[in-house]
């Protein structure tokens, strides 16, 4: 794994090749191996914590399974191609488009975010002292796309004028009408100097913004152009079609503790022109997995070029170091572009990049190992806060899947 300075002046830790095919197979597992999976599905419905839920499991092509629990409406069966929201697992969406348009020259990584937005040109930054004394002060570098993307430019994630603008503006207005409120916002520190990605990932808000001016389109529209409709992925949209409302589940919220519908099955929200950037996506199982393909194969999936390898090895590398939280450095983690990256090893110099992925609103968990060339996903009907617990199980009884076909297999 070699360094390299990029274009932006940051060090990039370069994903490790992937083992090869013939290594992969020696480590192959089966359906058998995630009956623990279905297991914690179905009893996680009979404790009350979800109604329904669908994950899936692939090494590159090859589905290895896909199973449902629960129900879509009482008496309806979940079905495995129900469309979900993906919430911030979205963000891969997002940084993919953004990449599309760097690779086209349409934008820059170093590009002042004020270049499509100018009111970022009047920024400042809110800056504390010792004695609890706060000033303004004008930032010492631009924000810029690449901050946007790694959730460095410093901007105000948190706190009462971030909900007000963020009330005012979503589902109401357009990604560019909140972007201008929240350039209204001080910083919080200057851009490029501390990562925080607040309760919504708003950087991605405002990419949304930058790539909806960039390309001329909404970001709906352009995600279909450049994403959907190439990797021919007909069941993800920011809204459904009417009809396509029968893959709508029922939407459950947790009020102290039991569920109750927050959405009825085909509902779906009213549309509106504000397209998010940080996870308005929503899809069905089999094209998550296909999508995740562009990060196991760089860029293409069955001869269709989205990106070329640099880019996907830009987006699946540590853009924090230092500046990752410390309670996600002690894990290995830290962000690439539109989600975490997770090594494992000691430093830069022997570190494997084990997992690319994230997670959303506490019902959508989506990672890729390049590692075992595996894809992993598990989502349910439910409206945030969700169930981080049930997220984290599921990754442990894949890994221990993993592990298991690791023991069973034959020695080469």
């Amino acid at each position: 794994m070699k360094p390299l300075l990029s274009s932006v002046g940051v060090l990039l830790i370069l994903a490790c090749p992937a083992r090869a095919p013939e290594e992969v197979a020696s480590t192959t597992f089966s359906a058998k191996n995630l009956v623990p999976v279905q297991e914690m599905m179905e009893t996680a419905i009979a404790d009350g914590r979800i109604t329904a839920g669908v994950a899936a499991v692939a090494r590159g092509a090859e589905t290895i399974w896909l199973g449902t629990a629960g129900e879509m409406a009482p008496g309806v069966p979940m079905r495995g191609d129900a469309i979900l929201p993906l919430a911030s697992v979205g963000k891969m969406f997002t940084a993919t488009a953004a990449m599309v348009l760097y690779e086209r020259g349409v934008i820059s990584l170093e590009d002042p975010v004020s270049k499509y937005i100018p009111e970022f040109a009047d920024v400042v930054v809110l800056v504390t002292d010792e004695g609890g004394i706060s000033t303004l002060v004008t930032p010492e570098r631009p924000m810029t796309v690449y901050h946007l993307l790694t959730h460095t430019g410093g901007l105000t994630v948190t706190g009462d004028e971030f909900w007000a603008a963020w009330d005012a503006h979503t589902g109401t207005t357009t990604t560019t009408h909140f972007a201008r409120a929240l350039a209204a916002l001080p910083l919080f520190a200057q851009p490029g100097d501390e990562f925080r990605y607040g309760q919504t990932g708003a950087s991605y808000e405002v990419l949304g913004a930058v790539i909806e001016i960039a390309s001329g389109q909404t970001l709906e529209a352009f995600m279909a152009e450049a994403i959907f409709e190439p990797l021919g992925l007909d069941d993800s949209y920011f809204y459904l079609p009417r009809a396509q409302s029968d893959r709508l589940p029922a939407v459950y919220r947790n009020v102290d503790g039991a569920l109750q519908v927050d959405r009825e099955a085909g509902e779906d929200f009213p549309r509106s022109t504000f397209f998010h950037g940080g996870g308005g996506v929503r899809s069905a199982a089999g094209d998550i997995l296909h999508f995740a393909r562009l990060f196991l194969e760089g860029g293409s999936v069955d001869g269709v070029q989205i990106l070329d390898s640099e880019s996907v090895a830009m987006m699946m590398s540590d853009h924090l170091g230092d500046k990752a939280p410390d309670h996600w450095k002690a894990r290995g983690l830290s962000w690439g572009f539109g989600a975490a990256v997770q090594y494992s090893g000691d430093d830069a110099g022997s570190r494997v990049l084990e997992q690319y992925g994230w997670v959303g609103g506490g019902f959508a968990k989506l990672w890729v190992d390049p590692q075992e060339r595996l894809i992993a996903y598990f989502g349910f009907p439910m409206t945030p806060p969700g169930d981080n617990e049930l997220l984290t199980e599921f990754e442990a009884r894949v890994v221990a899947a993993v592990n298991q076909g690791r023991a069973d297999a034959p020695a080469l």
